[in-house]
C-alpha cells in the first residue's frame, strides 16, 4: 500500500482482522487493492491518529465501509 504509507505488518493486520480484503489476487499470490480499500485504510489511519480506541475504530470502520460493500452487493444482485 504505497499510497497510504502503511507497513506490511499493519496491512496484514487489517486483512487478518477482516477490515479490508484485496480486490484481486494475482496468479503469483500478490494482493492487489482498489481505490475503495485505499480510502478505507486512510480513514483507519486518520481515526487512529485522532486517538480513538481500537474497538471504536473497528466499529466505525465496519459501519462505514461494510455498509457500502453490502449495498453494492445487493445492487449487483438486483441487476441479475
Amino acid at each position: 500500500m504505497e499510497r497510504t504509507g502503511i507497513t506490511r505488518q499493519l496491512l496484514q493486520s487489517l486483512v487478518t482482522s477482516r477490515l479490508i480484503e484485496p480486490a484481486r489476487i494475482t496468479e503469483t499470490g500478490r494482493y492487489l487493492y482498489d481505490e475503495q480499500t485505499v480510502k478505507a485504510v486512510s480513514a483507519y489511519l486518520r481515526w487512529r491518529d485522532l486517538g480513538y480506541p481500537q474497538a471504536e475504530i473497528r466499529r466505525m470502520f465496519r459501519h462505514r465501509f461494510q455498509r457500502q460493500a453490502d449495498a453494492s452487493d445487493s445492487h449487483q444482485q438486483e441487476r441479475r
